[in-house]
């Protein structure tokens, strides 16, 4: 019986750091109302899944959520059909590639090149975490909330910090990370 246990007892840590998650990304949708951000995807997560019988636990897309992701604009931008650059959050639970990384908060801003009219189609959800793990290496990224910068090959500047997930204690801190994001948008 202790194996069941501690089975269901990993099951239901997992469901309520999902569920913990999407409240955080709420909270964050609240906050950055206030200031004309917009999520782009709705009420919509983005995250990457898969239902074929024939995934690894090490592959990109499983049943258990690499990711959850949220872009935002401004409204005014979007109605003018002139974004240029968006606010981009990722939760990052795993990654495939990094047996030993920790959940982790991704915050960002994504510099475009120049606006574009239709940006709910434009952006992907997979960008941030593409950024971040793929394009450079984890082991190098700055954490703590240090800053970031990537330029990819679209001239896509893309400024952002990494908090381990966990060390997120309340709402004063999830809104300090709301400030962090918006004196990033407005000075870079």
């Amino acid at each position: 019986m202790d194996n069941n246990h501690s089975i269901i007892n990993s099951i239901n840590n997992v469901r309520h750091l999902i569920n913990n998650s999407i409240l955080m990304l709420k909270d964050l949708d609240t906050a950055l109302s206030k200031h004309g951000f917009q999520p782009l995807n709705g009420n919509a997560i983005g995250t990457e899944t898969s239902k074929n019988i024939n995934q690894s636990m090490v592959q990109y897309s499983t049943f258990f959520p690499q990711y959850m992701a949220r872009p935002y604009a401004l409204l005014e931008d979007i109605n003018a059909n002139k974004v240029n650059r968006i606010i981009f959050t990722n939760i990052q639970f795993f990654h495939g590639d990094y047996e030993e990384m920790r959940p982790t908060l991704i915050n960002s801003v994504m510099i475009l090149p120049e606006p574009v009219e239709n940006i709910k189609s434009y952006i992907q959800n997979w960008w941030l975490k593409y950024t971040v793990f793929e394009d450079n290496s984890w082991e190098e990224i700055l954490k703590n909330g240090e800053l970031n910068e990537d330029i990819d090959e679209d001239e896509i500047r893309t400024i952002f910090w990494c908090r381990d997930l966990l060390s997120i204690n309340g709402q004063k801190e999830l809104l300090e990370e709301k400030e962090k994001l918006i004196q990033v948008f407005q000075i870079n």
